[in-house]
C-alpha cells in the first residue's frame, strides 16, 4: 500500500511542482529570517556556551520538517473522513488498518524528511553551523523519531475530532508546544522551575533534550531512544484501532 500512496504524493508533486518548489524555498528562509536572525539578538549563547546560530538549527530545520507533516495528514485522515470521501474507499482495500496508518504515516514523514534535508543543506550555506555529514545523520535520525510522534499525534487528534475549528485550534496548540515549549528554539532552563519541569515530561522534549546531548556532547541514550521507538509502534497500533472504531461508525 505504502508504494500506491507514494505514487500518488508524487503525482501531487509533479502536477504542482513549480509552485511548490518556490513554496520550499521561501518558506525555509521565512522561517530563518523570523526565528533565527531575531532570536541571535537576544540569546547569544546556549546555556552550555554554544553559539546560538549552531544550536538552534536542528530546532529550525525540525520546525519545518514538523510543518509539513500536517497538511497531509490533515487531508487524509480528518478533511477525507468527514466528507466521506477518499479514506472510506481505501479502507474496503484488503489491509489491516494498522498498516493504512503506517503507510499514510510513513509517506508524510519521508515527505518531512525530504524538506528538512534540503533545508538543512540550505542553512548550511548561510550560516556557520560546524555540523558534519555525522552530525546531520544524527540529527536525521532524531528528526525521523519526532515526525513520527507528530504524525501518530496528527492522526489521533484528526481521527478524534469531529469538528473542524477544533481540530484547527488543537493543531496550532501543539504547533506553539512544539516550537516555545519543547526546547527547539530556547532552552526549557529558562521557564521558572515547575512549568520546565511540566515541559520537560512532554515526549517531544525528552526528544529533543536527547538529540542535543548527542549533537553537542557527543551522548547517546539509547534508554530514552529505544522507548521512544517502542511508543510510535504503540501509538501507531492504537491509531489502527482508532481507524477501525471510525470506520465502522
Amino acid at each position: 500500500m505504502i508504494i500506491a500512496l507514494l505514487k500518488r504524493r508524487l503525482w501531487l508533486w509533479q502536477n504542482q511542482f513549480l509552485s511548490l518548489l518556490v513554496l520550499f524555498l521561501i518558506f525555509p528562509i521565512a522561517i530563518f529570517s523570523l526565528l533565527d536572525l531575531s532570536m541571535r539578538n537576544i540569546f547569544i549563547q546556549s546555556l552550555g556556551n554554544i553559539p546560538y546560530d549552531q544550536w538552534a538549527f536542528p530546532g529550525i530545520v525540525a520546525i519545518i520538517g514538523s510543518l509539513v507533516i500536517f497538511p497531509p495528514i490533515y487531508r487524509d485522515f480528518f478533511h477525507l473522513r468527514v466528507h466521506g470521501k477518499v479514506l472510506k474507499t481505501v479502507a474496503l482495500a484488503p489491509f489491516t488498518k494498522r498498516s493504512m496508518v503506517i503507510s499514510f504515516l510513513g509517506i508524510a514523514v519521508l515527505e518531512a524528511l525530504i524538506i528538512s534535508i534540503g533545508t538543512s543543506i540550505l542553512f548550511v550555506n548561510i550560516i556557520s553551523t560546524g555540523f558534519t555529514i555525522g552530525d546531520l545523520l544524527i540529527l536525521y535520525f532524531f528528526l525521523a523519531i519526532l515526525f513520527c510522534l507528530i504524525g501518530n499525534l496528527f492522526i489521533s487528534m484528526a481521527l478524534w475530532i469531529e469538528s473542524a475549528t477544533s481540530f484547527l485550534l488543537a493543531t496550532f496548540l501543539t504547533y506553539f508546544i512544539l516550537v516555545f515549549g519543547s526546547g527547539l528554539i530556547f532552552e526549557l532552563n529558562y521557564f521558572p522551575v515547575s512549568l520546565e519541569f511540566i515541559l520537560s515530561l512532554f515526549p517531544f522534549s525528552i526528544l529533543i533534550k536527547t538529540m542535543h546531548l548527542s549533537l553537542f556532547a557527543n551522548i547517546f541514550e539509547w534508554t530514552i531512544i529505544v522507548p521512544l521507538i517502542l511508543l510510535i509502534i504503540l501509538w501507531s497500533a492504537g491509531n489502527g484501532l482508532l481507524l477501525r472504531k471510525k470506520l465502522i461508525q
